[in-house]
């Protein structure tokens, strides 16, 4: 399965990575979308790259399917790690993994946010695969249509952070 997603922001590129890379929004941001035990592991920032690892537990935005019950818990620990990196002066690149613990699936994506110090936008490739016999693809579906709700969420959180 796989997303595309167009975030448009009306602040600066400089604003929203600020946003992006700052702990207290990041702990603030989850807290209200209601994650718990939320930790920033890892947050490195330089003019060129940035390195994000985010530990934290989720419910599903969505009632659980009975035949994935098995696989999803009501309360799932996800690490989210992003890799960013400066591609010119109104331009970053991420590429960035989530793992959901004890589900059998792989999602990853990458995100280009482009713009000026007046507005930019992101935009959102998201792939979930799962290979279990049977289940796969319906997994994968849940977790794509969980996914971009999730990642909505995210998006009007940060435009209220900003």
């Amino acid at each position: 399965m796989e997303l595309e997603l167009k975030h448009p922001y009306e602040a600066g590129l400089e604003q929203v990575l600020g946003t992006f890379f700052n702990r207290d929004r990041i702990l603030e941001k989850n807290a209200r979308m209601g994650s718990r035990n939320v930790r920033v592991s890892e947050l490195v920032r330089d003019d060129a790259s940035a390195k994000l690892v985010i530990e934290r537990q989720v419910t599903s935005s969505t009632d659980v399917p009975g035949v994935l019950a098995s696989f999803h818990k009501e309360w799932n620990e996800v690490r989210q790690e992003e890799h960013w990196f400066r591609k010119s002066e109104d331009e970053w690149h991420c590429e960035f993994r989530v793992r959901i613990e004890g589900v059998p699936a792989k999602i990853q994506g990458m995100m280009k946010l482009q713009g000026d110090s007046q507005s930019c936008t992101n935009h959102v490739n998201l792939k979930v695969r799962c290979d279990v016999p049977l289940l796969g693809k319906k997994i994968a579906r849940f977790l794509a249509d969980d996914s971009h709700a999730k990642i909505e969420r995210e998006y009007q959180t940060t435009r209220q952070l900003l």
